[in-house]
């Protein structure tokens, strides 16, 4: 009777979650670090299907506590959908991690492929969702002993296993590009949304062969190099997203930073003691010096974990607000756009465009103005006051 009425309880409970059109949901939860769930939802295109792998990371209580339930939409503002019939294959749980996939046929127009992720014990639902279209142009995968990799980067030194959805050879270019961090958003031109490098060096791998990268950078993997399609993923070194060294300190203190403090800081090269004096000139104060570090950083990893793309999750449009203005009230999302609103802000609204390549087929590019301006430099005093 128990497990009847919990049921019954359930389906009571999720309707009206389930009859609310995406558009008019808010997603903040999917950068909520402190949220009990998160789904990673990696797509990949073969031949004639679209395979799509999850990973459910709990951080509160264990797998077997939650539950996916699958749903199919048309589009961003349908209300409610139909479950998906296709079986949801359960590759693997591991500790906090449950690992599976499903799999579809290339549809002839976009849909929404929803998952709810239920905790059956106390009915809290959080919803995610990816567009599956026919032209998606992720077509591989890296994977461990323990699944598939769905971050987008990986670590120096470590082996992995390269993937063709289609068994093909692989073609890799390395890109050993330092990019740019993004640009504030009130700056009079929009973020530079990269669609092609220059690669610094080419080899192959066959299809399930090992793959051991020595060197930082961006590694990108085509079975045809003239198809603006692949799958890329950044090497990082092993502390990622975490950063320690004072090398790795300094680059994100330009946003925070005067053009001479920061010239400063790049001048200290790796010496701990000018650096402290540097961040203790800024801050005036120790015990604020000690406070700034702490949760600036806090944020830098952060943006690394939860937008790191061709490049480190911090400089690109996303992770920049993230990393000054933080968790966002509110996250919107449809077909093309992301907004953001921070309600403590004077309900401030960030939007940013959908406008990926093949390098990251998810990346989005802020709509820059000079309204933004005194808000920024305002936060920014903040930082350095560490009343942040």
């Amino acid at each position: 009777m128990r497990s009847l009425s919990i049921l019954s309880l359930l389906l009571v409970l999720s309707k009206p979650a389930l009859s609310q059109s995406v558009a008019a949901s808010n997603f903040n939860y999917w950068y909520n670090p402190q949220n009990d769930v998160e789904l990673q939802l990696h797509p990949v295109r073969t031949a004639n299907k679209i395979m799509v792998r999850y990973t459910l990371i709990v951080r509160q209580g264990n797998p077997s506590n939650y539950s996916i339930t699958w749903e199919a939409r048309n589009s961003f503002v349908e209300n409610e959908g139909v479950p998906v019939v296709e079986k949801d294959s359960v590759l693997s749980v591991s500790g906090k991690d449950r690992r599976g996939f499903l799999v579809f046929n290339l549809p002839e127009k976009p849909w929404l492929l929803l998952a709810h992720v239920t905790n059956v014990d106390h009915l809290k639902r959080w919803t995610y969702f990816k567009q599956i279209e026919s032209i998606y142009p992720v077509d591989g995968w890296i994977e461990t002993s323990d699944g598939v990799i769905t971050e987008n980067h990986l670590s120096k030194n470590k082996e992995y296993t390269a993937r063709s959805a289609n068994g093909k050879p692989l073609i890799v270019s390395y890109y050993n590009t330092v990019f740019p961090p993004a640009l504030p958003p009130f700056a009079e031109k929009e973020g530079r949304n990269e669609r092609f490098f220059f690669h610094d060096s080419i080899f192959s791998i066959v299809d399930g062969g090992k793959f051991l990268p020595k060197k930082e950078g961006l590694y990108l993997f085509q079975e045809d190099t003239s198809a603006a399609r692949g799958f890329s993923y950044r090497v990082v070194k092993e502390n990622f997203p975490k950063f320690s060294k004072i090398d790795e300190l300094v680059p994100p203190l330009i946003l925070v930073t005067t053009p001479e403090e920061f010239n400063d800081l790049t001048s200290t090269k790796g010496e701990k003691t000018k650096f402290d004096k540097i961040i203790l000139s800024i801050t005036g104060d120790k015990d604020r010096a000690r406070t700034f570090m702490k949760n600036f950083f806090r944020n830098v990893e952060l943006a690394n974990i939860f937008f790191s793309s061709y490049k480190e999750g911090w400089k690109t449009d996303r992770g920049m607000l993230y990393l000054i203005f933080g968790l966002p009230d509110e996250v919107s999302k449809n077909a093309g756009n992301e907004i953001w609103t921070y309600k403590n802000r004077n309900n401030m609204r960030f939007t940013f465009v959908k406008s990926g390549s093949v390098y990251d087929p998810e990346n989005y590019v802020l709509l820059r103005d000079k309204r933004f301006t005194d808000t920024w430099f305002s936060l920014v005093d903040l930082w350095r006051k560490a009343r942040f």
